[in-house]
């Protein structure tokens, strides 16, 4: 049994010992057994998978190991989903949670206030517009979440460069470098003209020669221009039964003294890190020389893979990432990773301190219940909910049964006289009445059905879902515990993936984003920077009606009691209209700015109508003080008076046009009178009795 105090996982060395990792990663495995076990029962039960499962979902003798069938062969044996019927139905309230929830940065200094705004906006950007792995791996993390009772993401940053061929033409070095042109037409300095190619485009003395020759002899060459194509953080959900594994009693896995990451790369993964990563050759030639070599697996630990074309695919490689809480010379913590395969016993890929400076592990992880301190400890709601589906299982196998026995029960018949049809319209001849009937089959049961009704209830029930016979007020509470685990992990994502931005993205598309012109203000900041990030969303806003009858609530107590007209009736109204035609708010509803516009624009036509004898109606719905205004100040021009007084008939049409505008403003104050009992009155004011 391997300790944590053992010096290989204490301490830094410049050359790990690979032998002790291999054993360490195998005893790991081993460890956790019990609880690898468990994990595959879970994706049994998810998956309706069991031994002797036949393609017509009927029991048949050559399908058991034993030979023997219960009750009899061809007898029901259905698939019953209701464990993944319940996860499922989760993952989407939790992805409809998250594709709506607000991303918000709220900042740990009073002076970080400002630049709060700017970094939610930026993050919201960056999870929307530029990781688009980012909903599909939360997806698949919920997914683990709640079939494994883990949820594992890896968080990284992805830089990526592809090597293109740039022409340069002789002509445009002219244009910037004339002496240098001719020294390359004249041949005179060669040599110091292929050192000059070499330094600048990173080549080889035999490619800055031939590229000499191309510009003397054709005015033209080709040159290898490396553009960086991929610089992101990306996350990727790591399943905790086939990807990554800690000790068995680590407790928190970020103070865990390693962890392991299993990769599977094909061999031209593996000869491509050689160049790019900078991978030892050797280790490289080794560990494809071993997959060539090696027996087709039969451990459990060493072949967890569900998909079948992956339990089939023998041109994967795995290879282990190693991560180390190790302590320096001056007793200084790091995280250093080391690179192995596990059946090598001295080389590796690499070894090297992570340079990551948020000094945390690069993985995020969330139980699904917390009932234990320790990480592997969580059930999962396969595990929970698999008696629920067994006994539903054995229900519907019955009721199916029994309805196979009603529609064609057994056959009774003379010995030695079986007839030889039997069917609807088939006539069997007799000797004595009676040799030939049916025999007496159960008789149907009405308990069968509500026994079923209430299985389901009760699965319902125990994972707040909203259905017949489950308090709403507790679905709610479940359902809103559940969304608020999910957030929290992402919270702790959000915060490593703008540590990484900070550390690595490059400036520019910061500011070209967030559209902030002052550099030395609003710069990315530096990874140690902190913010506390968080998500807000309401269950209760997937039900309308409910999230309806809030906004009237609201609307009823801010009549009662805003006096001082702090409540944003426009947000409260926008609310509402979102509810009642979800989508439609942003299409009907005007922005505050752009209504008061509106309104203008309108009486500015009211205006020209009036004057072009054109009697108007007024809306009784309408923004009457705000026209009335405008109108106002249209008379008040000079030369608008001078026309007026001059022409009785437009006299006429605006006094109209006043007496049905104020009509409707009177009315609006007298529903207020009407609600409040006296008139309102402002401030500075006697009210009168």
């Amino acid at each position: 049994m391997l300790s944590a105090a053992d010096p290989e996982l204490l301490y830094a060395s410049k050359e790990p010992d690979i032998a002790y990792l291999a054993q360490t990663f195998k005893e790991t495995q081993s460890d956790l057994g019990e609880w690898l076990d468990r994990r595959q029962r879970d994706y049994d039960v998810r998956n309706c998978q069991w031994a002797g499962k036949s393609d017509d979902f009927k029991k048949h003798a050559s399908s058991n190991s034993t030979g023997e069938v219960f009750p009899w062969p061809g007898a029901s044996d259905q698939e019953v989903r209701l464990v993944d019927e319940n996860i499922t139905c989760r993952v989407s309230m939790a992805m409809h949670a998250v594709r709506r929830a607000h991303i918000v940065a709220t900042p740990t200094e009073s002076n970080d206030v400002e630049r709060a705004s700017v970094i939610s906006n930026f993050l919201r950007w960056m999870v929307n517009s530029k990781m688009d792995e980012f909903y599909p791996q939360i997806e698949l993390g919920i997914n683990h979440f709640l079939e494994k009772g883990m949820m594992v993401h890896y968080v990284y940053y992805d830089s990526q460069e592809l090597k293109q061929q740039k022409t340069i033409k002789l002509d445009e070095i002219a244009q910037v470098l004339p002496s240098i042109a001719e020294q390359i037409t004249l041949g005179d300095m060669d040599g110091e003209l292929v050192d000059i190619l070499k330094e600048e485009f990173g080549v080889s003395r035999t490619k800055g020669r031939s590229m000499l020759r191309e510009l003397r002899k054709e005015g033209e060459t080709t040159v290898p221009v490396t553009r960086q194509v991929v610089s992101r953080p990306k996350i990727k959900a790591l399943a905790p039964d086939e990807d990554v594994f800690w000790p068995n009693y680590t407790i928190d896995p970020q103070e865990a003294p390693y962890v392991f990451h299993v990769l599977r790369m094909t061999p031209e993964q593996i000869k491509s890190k050689v160049r790019s990563e900078g991978w030892d050759e050797d280790f490289v030639d080794e560990v494809i020389e071993l997959a060539n070599n090696a027996q087709s697996e039969d451990n459990l630990y060493q072949n967890r893979e569900t998909d079948e074309f992956m339990r089939t695919d023998d041109q994967h490689i795995k290879i282990i990432y190693c991560y180390q809480r190790l302590l320096d010379d001056d007793g200084i913590p790091g995280i250093f990773c080391t690179i192995f395969h596990q059946d090598s016993t001295e080389r590796y890929a690499k070894h090297q301190l992570m340079d990551y400076q948020h000094g945390s592990y690069p993985f995020i992880v969330s139980k699904m219940e917390v009932t234990n301190k320790r990480l592997y400890s969580s059930r999962s709601m396969a595990e929970l909910g698999e008696p629920l589906q067994q006994v539903l299982k054995v229900e519907t196998d019955a009721a199916i049964d029994s309805q196979s026995l009603t529609t064609l029960p057994p056959l009774e018949h003379p010995i030695g006289r079986s007839p030889t049809r039997w069917g609807p319209g088939v006539r069997i001849p007799y000797r004595t009445p009676g040799e030939y009937r049916f025999a007496d089959t159960p008789k149907g049961s009405a308990v069968n059905v509500e026994l079923r009704r209430y299985i389901k209830e009760q699965s319902d029930r125990y994972f707040g879902r909203n259905a017949p016979g489950v308090d709403p007020v507790e679905a709610q509470i479940k359902q809103q515990d559940f969304v608020d685990k999910v957030f929290q992990h992402l919270k702790y994502l959000l915060d490593q993936i703008f540590s990484l931005y900070q550390q690595y993205g490059p400036d520019e598309e910061f500011f070209r984003v967030t559209g902030v012109r002052d550099m030395q203000k609003f710069s990315k900041g530096n990874p140690g920077e902190r913010f506390d990030f968080y998500l807000s969303f309401d269950v209760a806003t997937q039900d309308p009606a409910q999230m309806l009858d809030r906004v009237k609530a609201v609307a009823e107590l801010g009549t009662m009691l805003d006096r001082n007209g702090v409540m944003d009736t426009e947000q409260l109204l926008t609310i509402g209209v979102g509810q009642v035609m979800p989508g439609a708010a942003e299409r009907i509803m005007l922005p505050r700015e752009t209504a008061s516009q509106k309104a203008v624009e309108e009486e500015r036509q009211t205006i020209a109508e009036i004057y072009a004898g054109v009697p108007p109606n007024v809306r009784p719905n309408d923004a009457h003080e705000m026209k009335l205004q405008v109108l106002q100040q249209w008379l008040a021009q000079p030369d608008v008076t001078q026309k007026v007084q001059g022409d009785p008939a437009l006299q006429e049409r605006i006094q109209n046009y006043l007496q049905q505008r104020n009509f409707q403003i009177t009315q609006r104050q007298n529903a207020n009178i009407g609600r409040l009992g006296a008139a309102p009155t402002q401030f500075g004011e006697t009210p009168t009795g």
